[in-house]
């Protein structure tokens, strides 16, 4: 068994969570040697976490079968095929399912996201913005869900272009099924289709969040092109911010719904785009500036806020006083649990008693909302 198998088994492994598989690995030194002998591992996983890697290790033929059955590759973290990009992020997955081309350290890798309840003036421009990007050799990634989504592969794919599809489920359970003949196309014309999720795996609100990270880890910026104010095309803007890359949004009627989100992040410093030039120029003309630097991340971060730093520290503890007023049931005990300090997401889970999907879903709006910040291992913190 090598590395990439053995870390399908260990990620098959369902109910040990990303923190106790990464403390373990950290532990181990690879997914080889975790399978070796789990319970050498048991302060790591848990027992519930050893039994259950115990139990993916007796199907592990069956999966194997079944990967290769489906026609899918296996990207495993730290590998030469592993996107470069993608390893620097918060939380990278430790495995990638491919089905497509596995061949994902694209050069020129732009996010294109927005809502699936898109307008026409929306689907028109992003459509036709992703076609001039990938006829300049950009790849055009994004979630393979309706509305923004597919119109940004189909832009791609109108230009003969290549598009990476980041799904919230496993590659057999995609969603939605409207779009299987999309997937297939962008298959077909050299396109790769991407998840994190073993096989079997449905999706959930928490998963497509999830996700979002992955399609802002790929990609050297994100394009924010029609979504309302609270979508999850925020989540995607907002994990580009954190990792240091560019945000472009595309202005739109003031009393469109779907134009308040790209109108904010304008006026919050994010790019304004109006053809596929305003990102180019900003991209593949200056590529030595791509991943940015600590000091473009702090000018983005003052930008989103629209405060300086004395700014930000003035009347803080009465924003903080009247933030904790609003709190939901939930949000204050996660807020309570945090106020000791960094606290990783399994202790999350039991100090809260919410399960990991509720946890994962509200631990990401919450960060959202500007409450808390995600750490490297898993770990949360009060922002």
């Amino acid at each position: 068994m090598n590395e990439s198998e053995a870390m399908a088994v260990l990620v098959d492994a369902r109910g040990v969570s990303y923190g106790r598989r990464e403390a373990a690995l950290a532990q181990a030194g690879s997914a080889r040697a975790v399978l070796e002998d789990p319970a050498a591992y048991g302060a790591q996983l848990g027992q519930e976490g050893v039994d259950a890697v115990r139990r993916s290790m007796e199907g592990a033929q069956a999966l194997f079968d079944r990967l290769r059955k489906d026609g899918v590759h296996l990207i495993v973290r730290g590998s030469e095929r592993y996107p470069e990009l993608l390893a620097q992020i918060v939380h990278p997955p430790h495995l990638l399912y491919v089905k497509g081309s596995a061949n994902l350290c694209d050069r020129f890798p732009m996010a294109v996201v927005g809502t699936r309840r898109a307008s026409g003036y929306g689907l028109r421009q992003t459509r036709a913005i992703a076609r001039e990007l990938a006829g300049e050799g950009m790849c055009i990634v994004s979630g393979l869900a309706l509305g923004i989504d597919a119109a940004a592969h189909e832009g791609a794919l109108d230009a003969q272009g290549r598009t990476i599809a980041v799904l919230g489920s496993s590659l057999d359970k995609m969603y939605p099924s409207a779009n299987r003949h999309l997937m297939a196309r962008i298959i077909d014309m050299g396109g790769s289709v991407v998840s994190e999720y073993p096989p079997g795996t449905e999706p959930t609100r928490y998963s497509f969040l999830d996700r979002n990270r992955i399609i802002a880890g790929l990609s050297l910026g994100v394009l924010v092109t029609d979504a309302p104010a609270r979508s999850g095309a925020l989540s995607t803007a907002q994990r580009a911010l954190n990792e240091g890359r560019e945000v472009f949004a595309v202005p739109g009627d003031i009393d469109r719904v779907t134009s308040q989100l790209p109108n904010r992040l304008i006026a919050e410093g994010a790019y304004a785009v109006t053809c596929a030039d305003d990102i180019l120029r900003k991209i593949v003309i200056e590529p030595a500036g791509m991943q940015g630097s600590g000091g473009r991340k702090k000018k983005a971060a003052a930008a989103r806020t629209g405060k300086s730093g004395a700014q930000t520290q003035t009347g803080g503890a009465q924003t903080d006083r009247q933030m904790e007023q609003t709190l939901s049931p939930q949000e204050r005990a996660v807020y309570d649990a945090l106020t000791a300090g960094e606290t990783d997401f399994d202790s999350l889970c039991e100090k809260t008693g919410m399960d990991a999907t509720e946890l994962g879903s509200l631990l990401l709006m919450m960060e959202l909302d500007g409450l808390l910040e995600a750490l490297p291992g898993c770990m949360y913190r009060l922002a």
